[in-house]
């Protein structure tokens, strides 16, 4: 995941003297907080709700970053990459779960087509002139 976060030092003596490196803690603050906001979140929710992920983000760096004088004015999600192992995991998984709703359809016809040969033999059941119909018309074609 690309981010870019946008801060400034409000307070430059407390920036020198609360903190070495206001700009280097700030960045790494947010790598942090990048992967433990985005680590609780599946990747159909980081691509959905990409600017309330960025306003909560943005929320924690500003508080933590508030006693080093440094203001958090805006981060953005750029860009969301994934490796190509994963691409292929999710690729042969949703394969298969399509492969398993095909079953339950392809079972569910059965099943419908089952009920119907029942009821129609319970139907030829209860009149024998039926049955001799449906042995003619099976002749003719």
């Amino acid at each position: 995941v690309d981010a870019v976060v946008y801060f400034r030092i409000f307070d430059p003596i407390i920036s020198v003297t609360n903190i070495t490196d206001a700009g280097r803690a700030t960045r790494l603050l947010a790598q942090t907080t990048l992967r433990n906001i985005l680590g609780g979140h599946t990747l159909s929710e980081i691509l959905a709700s990409r600017d309330a992920i960025q306003q909560l983000m943005q929320q924690q760096l500003d508080e933590a970053s508030d006693s080093w004088g440094v203001k958090v004015e805006r981060v953005e999600i750029k860009d969301v990459r994934l490796p190509q192992e994963l691409q292929r995991a999710m690729a042969a998984e949703a394969e298969a779960s399509r492969e398993a709703k095909a079953k339950v359809i392809a079972a569910d016809g059965e099943l419908n087509a089952s009920r119907a040969l029942k009821e129609a033999a319970e139907v030829i059941a209860q009149s024998p002139t039926a049955l001799k119909l449906r042995y003619l018309q099976t002749l003719t074609f």
